[in-house]
């Protein structure tokens, strides 16, 4: 995991802020996806079909930072044949039906009649252009949202309406939802399909169970520190702060861009280059904590009482009860982060 260092002396607060919220570190598992995203990308221009592949994950588990972040290095382009757009991310809007999200497809690549024709023509046309625009990888975000009305038969059409883009365009597709994104692929007759998107890929939150996701959660702040536009050291990752910064996210992605972003506001606000526990305490009341019955502020809290597996969550969080498991002894400021990190 590692992230450049930049010159943030003569940024505004607010492109500071900015910064921190578009911060990107490819922590291992962001990396393996990745690399199997490129892989499926490179080997389908030279073997007999497309290689495709699923990530799956819950809301804010970073599905789509990940899409975002793999598409940046191919930007759309125009030559003297064109426009060129190598890789096509789009996300499925909500409810979406086949012709809808073949429309918003077309509106992606610059069709300036997304939604005129009938699903077929439209479909064909969507096939063309992705042909025309030399598109060698096509991204789908939010891919539940063709599943949301949840009958066999939207399965079974959804599935088949994949199959035929990927036998007429032979680009290999990367789709990325909720865990239940699987069902459309499980769909009754569908064998082919099933066999293309084998390759098949959770994201998940960071643990603190054991010395091992301890110490990759520990790697990651690391870097992050790095990343942010503050003068001085934070100490984000040293001490009792993990623990902290774990019991307030969960290890969620989304959660914790949340928290930092906001305690890198409340620190530039009042003039200060470094994140202390205070100002950490002041973004979680307002980013994490407002409205949950029973929640404990982890900055607020002395360690010790600190139970990284019980802590109430906020609701878009994604993460399910059923998770949080019981409760284990963490040894709370006790631990000896030096120690995980040499192990």
């Amino acid at each position: 995991m590692q992230h450049k260092k930049i010159d943030h002396s003569k940024m505004s607060q607010q492109d500071k802020v900015r910064l921190t919220e578009n911060i990107v570190i490819e922590s291992p598992q962001f990396k393996r996806i990745t690399d199997k995203m490129r892989e499926c990308h490179e080997r389908s221009k030279y073997t007999s079909e497309p290689r495709c592949l699923l990530v799956t994950g819950d809301t804010g588990y970073g599905k789509t930072t990940l899409a975002k972040h793999y598409a940046k290095d191919f930007p759309k382009a125009t030559n003297g044949e064109g426009t060129v757009i190598r890789v096509l991310r789009s996300s499925i809007p909500s409810s979406a039906s086949i012709k809808s999200m073949a429309s918003w497809l077309l509106q992606d690549m610059g069709d300036p009649l997304p939604e005129r024709g009938t699903t077929s023509s439209i479909t064909m046309r969507l096939c063309r252009l992705i042909k025309a625009c030399k598109v060698e990888l096509i991204i789908l975000d939010e891919f539940q949202h063709l599943i949301d009305r949840e009958t066999e038969q939207v399965l079974i059409t959804s599935a088949d309406w994949l199959k035929s883009i990927l036998n007429e365009t032979g680009v290999p597709i990367v789709l990325m939802g909720m865990p239940w994104s699987v069902s459309i692929l499980e769909a009754v007759g569908n064998d082919q399909l099933r066999r293309r998107f084998a390759p098949r890929m959770e994201l998940k939150p960071f643990g603190w169970s054991n010395a091992a996701e301890q110490k990759e959660f520990i790697k990651f702040l690391m870097v992050l520190e790095k990343a942010l536009p503050l003068k001085k050291e934070s100490n984000l990752y040293s001490g009792d702060m993990p623990l902290r910064l774990f019991c307030a996210t969960q290890g969620v992605m989304a959660n914790l861009k949340r928290l930092i972003s906001r305690a890198v506001e409340n620190a530039l606000e009042r003039e200060s280059e470094k994140i202390n526990i205070d100002l950490l305490a002041l973004a979680y009341d307002v980013e994490l904590g407002l409205g949950i019955p029973g929640s404990v502020n982890p900055f607020r809290t002395d360690p010790e009482d600190l139970d990284p597996f019980k802590r109430p969550l906020p609701p878009d969080s994604g993460i399910s009860a059923g998770r949080r498991g019981r409760r284990r002894k963490t040894g709370g400021a006790k631990q000896n982060i030096s120690g995980i990190l040499r192990k």
